[in-house]
């Protein structure tokens, strides 16, 4: 590592922000364990449920092009206060409604929900946005491989010490244990030293349209990144597809006790830390363009092995596979466009590129419902599976065509060509 790189990690502090970002997810995995479970309790009923989800699942979608805008216009650090502080007030708060008007609880809940994925979308694009500006080029996969880490590890940890909270304690204890490691993950975020980007002038909605028409010219600028948005939803497919039928495929098609679909999970989560320790060391000896193109074929051919399972073992190892290497082509996907995207136009492309990215999870659960009408979920898995094969082998064909680069996929500087009327100080 050069001396710049070292002196530009220590003086940022990734150790403190991996740690920070650790609270915060955990936080959120206690939270997608206790607010379902709470509002089902609340109704008893799975309709209500299903609204309930609705109303926290679509800001997601609706909020990145507005988050991109705020994370051009915000210190990261003091973004990252904001959002964690502001959390862990809105769950005091909830605690403290649901104590005073029990009969709000499902309101209450369902509009808490939806502030807190609001928050979500704020930390990833702010993510996206500051490790670029914060850390030299060879240090974003490492800083992206641990923080998907954190993410798995917090999959495994958030839901079992849930349950364990909820069977010695209640609720409302979760909930306020999600509020101190969301106040935690603030308190630690004072700690970081950012070195930042002039932030972005201009507040009102007109200068929210021009900042998305900005970064609609960067896409154009920089058409690869058109390209990755093509590859994870081709990925997304099959990784869509199996958040909606494994459930269904272990308790209906095997047969099996619904905690066997826990079981899968965590498995499928002990195996992505794993493969995650040697991520970095993958892409420093073979390079990123291949490390991603390894990710990319592992996903696709992982949708053939969840067609063809027979019974559980298989359709494990399949799901592990598909759920490990997801993460994988997450950290290439990420390290690409950090390193394309201009540093003062981060923000604000991210936001435009997760609305998109996004938008492919809900369509696969659409493609599952129409197939599901005349197929089984592996003929499904095998009709999916076709799909990506045709698409994958479009895209990199377009690719390699296009922009001329010598690797299966796309490295850092492929495609970068500069667009006549795009001005490098556009806001």
């Amino acid at each position: 590592m050069s001396t710049q790189g070292l002196s530009m990690t220590a003086a940022f502090g990734l150790r403190r922000f991996v740690a920070a970002r650790f609270l915060s997810t955990l936080s959120d995995q206690f939270l997608l364990f206790a607010i379902p479970l709470a509002v089902f309790k609340a109704t008893g009923s799975v309709t209500w449920s299903a609204v309930a989800f609705v109303v926290e699942w679509l800001p997601r979608i609706v909020f990145f092009p507005l988050g991109g805008f705020i994370a051009d216009r915000w210190r990261p650090r003091r973004l990252f206060m904001a959002v964690e502080w502001g959390r862990a007030l809105l769950l005091a708060a909830l605690v403290a409604l649901i104590a005073w008007r029990a009969d709000a609880t499902f309101v209450a809940l369902t509009v808490a929900s939806a502030l807190l994925s609001i928050g979500y979308v704020l930390t990833f694009v702010a993510t996206e946005a500051m490790l670029p500006r914060n850390l030299a080029p060879h240090e974003l996969p490492r800083a992206h491989s641990l923080l998907q880490g954190v993410e798995q590890t917090s999959q495994v940890l958030g839901p079992a010490l849930a349950a364990v909270v909820v069977a010695t304690s209640d609720l409302n204890t979760l909930l306020l244990l999600a509020c101190g490691l969301f106040a935690a993950a603030g308190l630690v975020m004072t700690l970081l030293r950012t070195a930042d980007m002039k932030p972005a002038v201009g507040k009102g909605l007109a200068a929210l349209l021009q900042s998305n028409r900005s970064a609609w010219q960067v896409l154009l600028q920089h058409k690869v990144l058109f390209l990755l948005s093509g590859l994870t939803w081709t990925v997304n497919l099959i990784y869509g597809a199996a958040l909606v039928l494994s459930a269904p495929i272990i308790v209906k098609s095997f047969g099996m006790a619904d905690g066997w679909f826990g079981v899968l999970q965590t498995t499928a989560a002990v195996v992505t830390i794993v493969i995650f320790t040697f991520v970095p060391r993958a892409i420093a000896r073979h390079g990123l363009p291949a490390v991603g193109a390894v990710s990319f074929a592992l996903m696709i051919l992982a949708g053939l092995l969840l067609a063809l399972a027979g019974n559980y073992a298989v359709y494990m190892a399949a799901y592990a596979l598909l759920m490990a290497f997801d993460g994988v082509f997450s950290v290439y996907i990420r390290t690409v466009r950090g390193l394309v995207i201009p540093k003062e136009h981060l923000g604000k492309t991210t936001g435009l590129i997760g609305l998109m990215n996004m938008c492919s999870i809900p369509m696969a659960g659409v493609v599952v419902s129409v197939l599901s009408a005349r197929h089984t979920p592996f003929e499904i898995f095998g009709v999916l599976f076709a799909t990506a094969v045709v698409a994958a082998v479009v895209l990199i064909v377009i690719g390699r065509r296009a922009f001329g680069y010598g690797t299966w996929l796309p490295g850092s500087d492929a495609g970068v060509k500069p667009a006549p009327g795009v001005a490098p100080g556009i806001n």
